[in-house]
């Protein structure tokens, strides 16, 4: 009986997701602009922007 409670209430697979967490948003943005970038070709670029990613991300929980 709670397997079927379960299945009635679950979203369809094709229903339209609400907007990701704010981690996601600028996870999906990294993975738009920086792989393949001259930025990846630098190993020391890519550790410095990546740090600035993941200090962004700290920054926006503590504001929001």
């Amino acid at each position: 009986m709670e397997e079927t409670a379960a299945a009635v209430t679950a979203p369809p697979p094709d229903a339209p997701t609400a907007p990701g967490s704010l981690d996601d948003i600028v996870e999906r943005w990294w993975a738009d602009h920086f792989p393949g970038s001259p930025v990846a070709q630098v190993n020391s670029a890519w550790n410095h922007a990546f740090a600035a990613k993941e200090e962004l991300k700290r920054r926006l929980k503590g504001v929001l």
